[in-house]
């Protein structure tokens, strides 16, 4: 039989965890940002993009539980990183309808209007972004935003495609539309929600990036995330996907929606380095 003495401290040491495992959920991980580094390797890249850098924020969810300080701490570190170009995917407030511009949406444009890349800085919209509103916002604050769209990326006369589509719940998201014109030249493609990658992986797209996970939010040592938001549970909770010939990135983000608890689901910034596929593998065999 267990002791009086040895039940409470089973307890009490229970208690201590408890304690020390909501305190590091709540106030500690929510601000201890990963900086993750991600080769991309891409068949036919052209030559003049070898090398380039894309940087990667997602699902900032500026709030009362993600203050602006962090989110400013945050494009500093992207800054830093001198990246050939930014891109967002989406869910730039938590609640859009709850609250007046000014309160969030607004000072959130103003510090991600402080990013800097060499070739420019691209968003698509998320599930809690007012169309108009958000890509307003961003929009005066010298930042792309793609829905449904692509622009033509040019170093010299060699060139790759950067597109955007709308959200894949709250949006229309139009893959046609977004595609059309483009030619065999490598595809980059931002969805705010990786399950588009179903829909995605048979258009061509050569490299998707994602957010919307959040990684689970809370991430169970031995099991994984609990609960996803996506209709494949946590098949693509975070990290890199292959789909047949599309490779697919599933950001973490920085913010945190429902409760403001991060556990073992770090937030993240994600630096990509492209690079001619079919080159590496040629030099290998050399």
């Amino acid at each position: 039989m267990i002791s009086r003495r040895m039940f409470i401290r089973s307890v009490f040491g229970a208690g201590i965890g408890v304690l020390l495992t909501g305190t590091y959920s709540r106030f500690l991980e929510p601000r201890w940002v990963e900086l993750k580094h991600i080769t991309i390797k891409i068949n036919e890249l052209p030559h003049r993009f070898e090398g380039m850098t894309i940087a990667q924020l997602s699902d900032i969810h500026h709030c009362q539980y993600v203050p602006r300080e962090f989110v400013r701490r945050c494009v500093r570190e992207v800054n830093a990183l001198s990246p050939d170009i930014i891109v967002l995917t989406g869910d730039y407030v938590y609640d859009p309808y709850s609250y007046s511009a000014s309160t969030f949406l607004l000072p959130v444009a103003d510090e991600l209007a402080e990013l800097k890349a060499k070739e420019g800085v691209f968003a698509v919209l998320g599930n809690h972004d007012n169309k108009d509103r958000t890509s307003g916002a961003l929009s005066k604050s010298g930042i792309h935003v793609l829905i449904n769209e692509h622009i033509v990326l040019y170093r010299k006369k060699e060139y790759l495609f950067i597109a955007g589509v709308d959200d894949l719940w709250r949006g229309k998201m139009d893959l046609r539309r977004t595609l059309k014109g483009t030619d065999d030249k490598p595809k980059i493609l931002l969805a705010h929600n990786p399950d588009a990658i179903m829909t995605i992986k048979t258009t061509g797209v050569d490299f998707v990036m994602a957010g919307h996970t959040h990684g689970g939010q809370v991430s169970l040592p031995l099991y994984g995330p609990p609960v996803v938001y996506s209709k494949f549970g946590a098949r693509y909770a975070a990290g890199l996907f292959r789909e047949e010939r599309t490779m697919m990135y599933v950001n973490k983000g920085i913010g945190i929606s429902g409760f403001p608890v991060r556990f073992c689901a770090r937030p993240e910034i994600t630096l990509f380095t492209l690079r001619n596929k079919r080159t590496e593998e040629v030099v290998g065999r050399i």
